[in-house]
């Protein structure tokens, strides 16, 4: 790495952090970041979009709507109205694995939003009055989704990496499904997933941590653990499919173009777990992350075969995928994916130590400016928890970072390339028989 002299792991550490786990499983994590005067409170919940069916995808999105719509207490009205006396940043969203409530403030409200976070998560009614309107409000955004080009793509590349899976099925559900959900649907969802295991209580900034820990542990004893013990196990990862499928937008003059490959973690006895995430995030940020990364140097810089084209780590806590995405127009569009995959096996026979240089130092600096925000600590620690078990600390995350080879990083690029690529092209010109022969190509 470019510095001479790396700081040394005591002068990146933070007082230490807390972790309890109360007897009906929920867990309790604060994360002290006493050098800041804001602080981020959450509760995040290991439930989305994988835990549906085809009948009842989209359910996750709603319930995570339609909590802030009214509790016993409080109407929509007085829950915005107390958030915002205290200055304080809602916001909420749903994943495929993760669905987060959370609260950005000062830090001596770190009580405060917790009690509203609480109330919200355990103690919401869901009006029926109010159901009714955010249903046409989901829906409204799911149509203006399936018609985005760039949106849909998204969700045909996970059709493509899982197939009829639920993992493969969009977050935002259908809109078949979204006009029929009912008030008892939502009950039946949070009676089945919002129990103690699936959930981690937690706290990032400058607060009371005592104070904080001795309050979330009194809000959430009584939340009920579930009936079924497997719900406290890792979940299965889902199959990975390898499709090639193709959307046509024909208002549109683009294609937008996703690749994707498995990343299979293979982890050593005694190896830090979060290590086998750190070097596949090291390949994308290696392939394609800046102006001078391979990608981008050459499909837009040299070639001109795009507009955007980027390379990433997508991942969640039993699941990971390599993704490429560019934007071109039909005509660049084999040339392009030709090129990508020139790319990719160049990686897979030797790496370049200039760009593993610069690809480590891209990684450490995004880790470490993400440990200076509330919000990105806290969700990168619950990250680790439901992945892991644990978390990583900044030290350790840049340690393990600058021990990373370049051996290491190019058996990533072989072990992905030895599956058949997931190929999703939307827009202009975009067909099944053209997304085929483009799949065929990257796999020859």
């Amino acid at each position: 790495m470019i510095q001479e002299k790396p700081l040394a792991a005591t002068e990146l550490e933070r007082p230490a952090v807390a972790l309890r786990t109360l007897a009906n499983g929920v867990r309790l994590l604060a994360l002290p970041m006493p050098h800041l005067q804001s602080v981020s409170v959450g509760v995040f919940l290991r439930v989305g979009s994988r835990d549906e069916t085809s009948t009842s995808n989209g359910i996750s999105h709603v319930l995570e709507h339609m909590a802030f719509k009214g509790t016993h207490t409080r109407s929509v009205q007085e829950i915005n109205l107390d958030a915002e006396q205290l200055g304080a940043e809602v916001n909420a969203f749903t994943g495929k694995d993760i669905t987060g409530y959370f609260m950005t403030g000062l830090g001596w409200h770190a009580q405060a939003l917790l009690g509203m976070i609480a109330d919200i998560v355990l103690n919401s009614v869901f009006p029926e009055h109010e159901l009714q309107r955010e249903l046409q409000v989901i829906r409204q955004e799911a149509i203006e989704y399936e018609e985005d080009p760039e949106d849909s793509a998204g969700d045909l590349l996970d059709r493509a990496i899982w197939g009829d899976d639920p993992m493969g099925m969009p977050v935002i559900g259908t809109v078949a499904n979204i006009e029929g959900f009912t008030r008892q649907d939502l009950v039946r969802h949070v009676q089945s997933h919002y129990v103690g295991e699936k959930t981690v209580v937690v706290a990032a900034g400058n607060f009371d941590v005592p104070a904080w820990l001795e309050q979330a542990a009194q809000l959430f004893a009584g939340m009920p653990a579930s009936a079924d013990p497997a719900v406290a196990l890792p979940p299965q990862p889902a199959k990975y499919v390898g499709q090639a499928l193709a959307q046509r937008f024909t208002q549109v003059s683009q294609v937008f173009v996703n690749l994707a490959y498995p990343l299979v973690f293979e982890q050593l006895q005694g190896e830090h777990p979060q290590r086998a995430r750190l070097v596949a995030s090291l390949a994308a940020h290696l392939l394609g992350e800046g102006m001078s990364s391979p990608l981008v140097d050459t499909v837009r810089e040299r070639l001109g075969l795009a507009y955007t084209a980027y390379a990433a780590m997508e991942g969640g806590d039993v699941w990971a995928n390599f993704i490429v995405h560019a934007v071109t127009t039909p005509d660049k569009l084999e040339a392009l994916v030709a090129a990508t995959g020139g790319l990719l096996r160049a990686q897979a026979a030797g790496i370049d130590l200039v760009h593993l240089e610069r690809a480590k130092n891209q990684l450490a600096v995004s880790r470490v400016r993400a440990g200076e925000r509330t919000y990105a600590t806290m969700e990168r620690a619950v990250e680790d928890l439901f992945a892991h078990g644990s978390v990583t600390s900044v030290a350790e995350t840049l340690a393990m970072i600058d021990g990373i080879g370049a051996e290491e990083v190019r058996k990533v690029f072989e072990r992905m390339l030895a599956h058949p690529p997931a190929v999703a092209i939307t827009g202009k010109g975009a067909s099944a028989r053209t997304v085929r022969q483009l799949a065929a190509g990257l796999a020859a």
